[in-house]
């Protein structure tokens, strides 16, 4: 082999080792221009370079008490109260306003703390040492679309002025900051925005708490609460904070690029806290950053940022779900203002559906009726001509030539079906409206049904349909009832309220199938 007929495979080679060098070495996190917005770095345990360096945690306040009097400013809008407070000059309480049972009752996810639980305040700005925590009020105002707030207090070296722009007609809530330093001064600061999750009390046993960030791809990774992510950091997010199962608590705009990195905290063994740590500054400065502190509804979170709809999780058919989901929602609310009651309002649309789905579901069932008859048939065939795969294959030809096959006509009618029953479920594990709502014996839809009577029964229904099956399945299909009961015992009462009513009517259409002999 001479010189020339080795150029070729040795370039490729050469240009694939650099490609792969590229694309799968670690990057230098020094370069600000090799790091992407959302990207996860494990912060070290002491500094290493500027950019990484440990996650700075704690908050060390200047005033050990109250320079001025406690001072509390209400904003009522459409949609919600916001009480702020010069103490942090932060939002001390949040209440959202729904409607159970002809009755309206606010939720809260967001309280008043203590005087010694200072680094709890909702959007508290924390400097490295000698944060001010009593501010002065310095003025309020009405806009057309929105209220502000805007709150001074002084720090070694100049003075911090933090204005709250909380928006009339959606959940976004503006927070606009600025430092003015002192002539002649060196000090250098660097700020961090602590805010909380959402906090729900009642639900402190149903609730899950996780952190959402943008990724590299701009969608949204959500973020357990493990070891690794607590000693994690996300460098320059876009979107940073946390949600429960029904409210988000995150950034969603910086267009004024304050935050370097992004990560989480644990206060009290279960709250997590998001922490957005700004540049280090020497100058007079000033930003403006964008929050969502609202609940999880869809038209809602897209006025603000349409990413935060992927916490509502439609899974492949979202083309599909999606717009079924909305429409299901507002079938089940147009139920419920007839009937004030959610639990008959999902037996009913429930109900709407097996009717609406009725001929999906008789095609689907004469399909599978069809393919059994046909494999007997064709079984009976093999048997007949094994001897014979001349006779067989003509046989076979003959027969399908008759009766034709049903193909995947069946089964395709109910994959049609799947996307439905997928958007119901999402609107029934996230809807708000089943928070306290009760239903019979269970007082709130949206936690699991505290006696188990809805899963024992689900486990008597698939029992009962049992006894119709086939003798040498029936002892396997008892252990799955009694298994699915067990694995949805502890799921929310208004998702098991819509899959055991659906269970008892599929039964019942499949009998009244039988019985008239329809399939």
């Amino acid at each position: 082999m001479n010189i020339k007929e080795l150029l070729f495979p040795l370039s490729l080679l050469l240009f694939t080792t650099i490609a792969l060098q590229y694309y799968f070495s670690p990057k230098d996190a020094s370069s600000e221009e090799s790091i992407k917005s959302g990207q996860r770095f494990v912060a070290p345990k002491k500094q290493e370079i500027v950019e990484r360096k440990p996650l700075n945690l704690e908050v060390d306040f200047k005033d050990s008490k109250a320079t001025r009097k406690s001072l509390s400013q209400e904003i009522n809008t459409s949609n919600a109260f916001y009480e702020f407070s010069n103490d942090g000059a932060s939002l001390v309480r949040a209440e959202f306003r729904r409607t159970w049972a002809r009755k309206k009752e606010p939720i809260e996810t967001i309280f008043p703390v203590s005087s010694v639980e200072k680094e709890k305040s909702a959007f508290l700005i924390a400097l490295q040492e000698q944060t001010p925590y009593y501010y002065q009020f310095i003025e309020k105002k009405e806009q057309p679309d929105s209220y502000s707030i805007t709150y001074k207090a002084d720090f070694d070296g100049g003075s911090i002025y933090k204005t709250f722009v909380v928006f009339k007609d959606t959940y976004k809530l503006d927070l606009e900051i600025s430092f003015k330093f002192k002539e002649g001064t060196n000090n250098k600061i660097q700020p961090r925005i602590i805010f909380p999750s959402p906090l729900m009390p009642e639900m402190k046993r149903q609730d899950i708490i996780t952190g959402i960030t943008n990724n590299e791809r701009n969608s949204i990774s959500v973020i357990q609460k493990n070891e690794q992510n607590l000693e994690s950091y996300w460098a320059y997010p876009t979107l940073f904070g946390t949600q429960n199962r029904y409210f988000i608590h995150a950034l969603v705009a910086d267009p004024d690029h304050f935050v370097r990195r992004g990560y989480y905290k644990i206060v009290d063994f279960e709250n997590l806290y998001s922490i957005l740590e700004g540049p280090e500054i020497s100058q007079d400065s000033s930003w403006k950053l964008s929050f969502y502190v609202g609940p999880k509804e869809d038209d809602a979170m897209a006025a603000v940022d349409y990413r935060l709809e992927q916490t509502l999780n439609y899974g492949w058919f979202s083309f599909i779900s999606k717009p079924v989901s909305k429409l299901l929602l507002e079938i089940l609310n147009f139920v419920n203002d007839y009937v004030h009651n959610y639990g008959i309002a999902i037996i009913l649309l429930t109900l709407l559906m097996k009717i609406f789905l009725f001929p999906f579901t008789y095609r689907a069932e004469e399909g599978m009726k069809k393919r059994a008859e046909i494999q007997k048939k064709m079984d009976h065939l093999r048997s007949k001509y094994k001897n014979d795969p001349q006779a067989l294959a003509a046989a076979q030809a003959e027969l399908i030539r008759k009766h034709g096959l049903p193909g995947l006509g069946g089964l395709l009618t109910m994959f049609l079906q799947l996307p439905i029953f997928w958007a119901l479920s999402i609107i029934l594990a996230n809807a708000i409206e089943l928070y306290k709502a009760p239903f019979l014996w269970i007082p709130d839809l949206s936690v699991k049904d505290p006696y188990y009577i809805l899963p024992f029964l689900m486990a008597v229904s698939i029992i009962f349909h049992s006894q119709a099956a086939d003798p040498k399945q029936r002892f396997s299909t008892i252990f799955i009832g009694i298994l699915v009961a067990a694995l949805l015992s502890n799921i929310a009462a208004g998702c098991l309220v819509y899959i055991v009513t659906s269970t008892v009517l599929g039964i019942a259409q499949s009998m009244m199938v039988r019985r008239l002999k329809l399939v």
